[in-house]
């Protein structure tokens, strides 16, 4: 046990990444449940709530949205697509306030002949005040 403080303490000091904590690949994966759940509802203003307020989105247009454009870009996104689903394929926790997930992505979309499309992500979650929010949000 005095190891495993000594350690801990050590990778404080030195800035170095936090070892992993139990349960952030379910609790990362339960908030990817949740940003499926309210994209397939349509509800861009649920998506654009879990973003931090300085939170950066890199779709695949080569655009980048923040603030208020990350609403726009998901209320957009809202009218072409019917069904979301994001699988967290690998969980690495950067620091006691980072997270950073890699996970795939399955859409499908609207329309008289809907197509699945798989993608790929890799986000950056934050904690702020206490919640995890996504900071930065690359896909594709």
């Amino acid at each position: 046990m005095r190891d495993v403080l000594f350690a801990a303490l050590a990778c404080a000091m030195l800035g170095l990444a936090a070892p992993a904590f139990a349960g952030d690949k379910e609790a990362i994966q339960a908030l990817d449940d949740q940003f499926s759940a309210a994209a397939t509802r349509g509800d861009a203003d649920a998506v654009a709530a879990m973003y931090a307020a300085d939170a950066t989105v890199l779709p695949p247009d080569n655009s980048v949205a923040t603030g208020a454009g990350i609403h726009a870009l998901f209320a957009g996104m809202a009218t072409q697509v019917a069904s979301v689903k994001l699988t967290a394929t690998d969980v690495k926790r950067l620091s006691n306030d980072y997270i950073r997930e890699i996970g795939v992505s399955t859409l499908i979309t609207k329309g008289e002949k809907p197509a699945t499309v798989t993608g790929s992500y890799v986000v950056v979650w934050r904690e702020v005040n206490g919640a995890w929010k996504l900071w930065t949000d690359i896909f594709h």
